[in-house]
């Protein structure tokens, strides 16, 4: 069984990535014959349970102790923050198809949680009347509420983890078709927590490249329907 997050766009971008590096260094040497080119570290916080003896006090704050008057400690546990750093020898392929794969899994969660909270909403708002509340649609009517509808739903925006270039995921009105649209520099004047909280949390851009990126995803769908 193939892993979720394969598909044949992003099996071409591996191979594509191999057929350029292919067992290039890290540092981007060809063949290269020392080992230390191949090193990579990894940095990652993990927490630990510290033991501390704290001393023990009776409901007026006072110390307890036992029959010989020694003090009475009890251990708790605290959480502790400890870098740990592992290393490997990996070449530059695999490091950045690596990246690319945590990247499209990452994607592909986001993508189902967008996907599962329009169905919870479209479940919980089956009961909302779409139409006129006296009498149905007449010819005028209908026309007007029709192209008022949205041609698309903008999914989420992400970062090709190939080419290191935002893009979003839309999908297409009255369809289970999605299109990934290449962004270009659109968001290059938005700082890098803004543009990571924007492509993690879905927080909103700032208007002037919020109406850039609709832009952009409007015209892209637009000529892929040939309006």
């Amino acid at each position: 069984m193939k892993p979720k997050w394969v598909t044949k766009k992003r099996q071409r971008e591996l191979v594509k990535l191999f057929i350029d590096g292919g067992n290039n260094c890290l540092l981007g040497h060809k063949n290269c014959p020392i080992p230390e080119h191949y090193l990579h570290t990894e940095t990652k916080i993990n927490s630990v349970a510290k033991a501390v003896e704290v001393r023990c006090f009776d409901s007026n704050g006072n110390v307890l102790t036992d029959s010989n008057g020694n003090v009475l400690y009890i251990t708790v546990y605290e959480s502790e923050n400890v870098i740990q750093q592992t290393h490997k020898l990996v070449t530059k392929y695999e490091l950045l198809s690596d990246n690319a794969i945590k990247n499209w899994v990452s994607d592909d969660r986001q993508a189902n949680q967008a996907i599962w909270k329009r169905e919870r909403k479209a479940i919980h708002s089956l009961n909302e009347r779409s139409y006129p509340l006296r009498g149905r649609f007449n010819n005028i009517s209908s026309v007007i509420f029709h192209e008022s509808q949205p041609i698309y739903y903008l999914e989420h925006i992400g970062m090709n983890g190939l080419t290191l270039k935002p893009f979003a995921l839309v999908k297409l009105a009255s369809s289970n078709q999605q299109l990934y649209i290449d962004l270009g520099t659109s968001l290059r004047g938005v700082s890098k927590n803004r543009k990571r909280k924007a492509i993690r949390y879905h927080k909103p851009l700032p208007s002037q490249v919020n109406e850039m990126v609709t832009k952009l995803v409007g015209e892209a769908v637009k000529d892929y329907l040939k309006y």
